[in-house]
């Protein structure tokens, strides 16, 4: 079994969300000589994570129409629905994600991101 935290943010578009919060290599500095720690790192207590560990789904002009709970449900790796995602306003969410984690969020929000639910869950991957 694997622990996930799964969340949205209503301001960040997929760009933003994992450059500033996810992927290290682009996340903030805390000292000049320190690696760089993404938000989810540095203020919800996420464990260190890298490529793979993570996916972000973002509502597009394409997808606009489409983006909800089932749309994004049809793309998560795994069978167990997140109740959480049922409570947010998928008009204003612009997008939702999943980060593979061994640790309890310190916070459930920021003001910019929502973590909605942790899981553990068993992925299958194809």
């Amino acid at each position: 079994m694997t622990k996930i935290w799964v969340g949205y943010s209503e301001r960040l578009g997929f760009r933003d969300l994992i450059i500033t919060y996810i992927d290290p290599y682009f996340g903030p500095l805390e000292e000049e000589d320190d690696e760089p720690v993404g938000l989810f790192e540095l203020d919800f207590g996420a464990s260190p994570n890298g490529p793979g560990s993570f996916e972000v789904y973002e509502k597009t002009p394409e997808n606009e129409n489409l983006f909800g709970l089932d749309h994004v449900l049809a793309r998560f790796p795994f069978e167990e629905v997140p109740v959480g995602l049922r409570t947010i306003n998928w008009s204003r969410a612009k997008t939702v994600f999943f980060i593979m984690n061994d640790k309890e969020p310190k916070r459930a929000t920021d003001g910019s991101v929502s973590i909605t639910d942790v899981l553990n869950v068993k992925f299958e991957w194809e």
